[in-house]
């Protein structure tokens, strides 16, 4: 009996003591930590970094594409202004030429003679006239000593007054005899390269059909149209960036030179003309297809945002400006919209500070800090 009294109180002693073994067991300290930094809540007063825009007035840009084709800005067919015989040609397909080149002669053995020959009859009827002068002084002393009459001095006058007049007329016949000459030789009234020769050594030539086409291809231009909806924000001067397809897409600057005054009857669009200059070594033809970038603008600065700047709430345009660095969502009323570009007319003014990346952080009021600036 006194065994089984020893016994129970031994058991009871062990039971006691692995109870308070399993209430000093160490805590795992690190896995008490992160359980708390999950279960952590966010702070109101917790400070979000952002981008930011500060909003400047500036005009509305906006790039159109279009294509046409390229054209020489000067280009000229040469007629012959005589008819004759081609004698000489000096200039082939492609040559280069200058102002006033010749470029072919016609025939001139019939012309040349009558400019000869109306030389000759000038200086005849500069003799002429000087002889009547001459005749005319001697009468004039005649007739003051009445060794002669009335009626000699007055035909010596005559004889004068007819010798003015036939030398002014040999002087008329000269010049159009010494451009009948000239026009024998076919010349280049324009600078640049034969693109077009209608004739050969022999051929009979007449002033009404073109025996020479030449292009200056220094600078060309492209013409396209552009609707009546932003005709308006095209102005002569803007940029109009040009790329060429042939030469592997290379892009060119060219320049606005022309804006019509009047819609196309068939299309309703308005013609823009836009000049590029070629390179050195003429790479640019006429004929090449051309795509080109029309820059757009307003007259008039507006207040411009990102569109991913906006936030839509209950149905409304909205966007975080940011005060006293707080974040505040504020509504806006907005008007055109070109490609990622939104103008605001209502809810924003010059030199408000706005958010444009980092806006899903952000609740109705929230304390920010700027990153980048724009």
């Amino acid at each position: 009996m006194q065994f089984k009294n020893m016994f129970n109180s031994l058991l009871i002693l062990i039971l006691l003591l692995n109870l308070n073994s399993c209430g000093n067991k160490p805590v795992d300290e690190k896995a008490v930590d992160n359980a708390t930094e999950d279960s952590k809540p966010v702070k109101n007063n917790q400070t979000i970094p952002v981008e930011a825009l500060i909003i400047k007035p500036k005009k509305l840009e906006q790039n159109i594409p279009l294509t046409g084709i390229l054209k020489p800005i000067h280009e000229v067919d040469i007629f012959a202004e005589v008819s004759g015989k081609v004698e000489v040609i000096n200039k082939k397909l492609g040559d280069a030429v200058t102002t006033r080149d010749t470029l072919a002669v016609i025939d001139e053995k019939i012309p040349l003679s009558n400019y000869r020959q109306a030389k000759s009859q000038v200086l005849t009827a500069d003799n002429n006239l000087k002889i009547a002068k001459l005749n005319l002084k001697s009468d004039e002393e005649l007739f003051k000593n009445g060794d002669i009459s009335e009626l000699a001095y007055e035909n010596s006058k005559l004889a004068v007054k007819s010798a003015e007049a036939s030398r002014l007329s040999t002087l008329a016949n000269l010049s159009l005899l010494e451009k009948n000459y000239r026009d024998t030789r076919i010349t280049s009234p324009i600078a640049g390269l034969i693109s077009r020769k209608n004739i050969d050594i022999g051929a009979m030539v007449t002033p009404n059909l073109p025996v020479y086409r030449v292009v200056d291809l220094t600078t060309l231009k492209v013409q396209v149209g552009v609707p009546q909806s932003m005709v308006n924000r095209v102005h002569v001067g803007s940029e109009a960036k040009i790329h060429i397809s042939a030469l592997n897409d290379r892009m060119f600057n060219g320049k606005v030179r022309y804006i019509s005054p009047q819609a196309d009857e068939n299309t309703g669009a308005f013609t823009i003309e836009a000049h590029v200059k070629n390179t050195n070594d003429l790479k640019i033809r006429a004929g090449m297809t051309a795509k080109i970038n029309l820059l757009l603008t307003d007259d008039k600065e507006k207040l411009i945002i990102p569109d991913h700047a906006m936030v839509s709430k209950n149905g409304s345009n909205h966007l975080y400006k940011i005060e006293n660095g707080i974040a505040k969502l504020t509504e806006i009323t907005i008007g055109e919209t070109i490609g990622s570009q939104v103008i605001v007319s209502q809810g924003l003014t010059e030199g408000d500070t706005i958010v444009v990346v980092g806006m899903k952080n952000l609740g109705v009021d929230t304390n920010v800090y700027i990153e980048t600036i724009y």
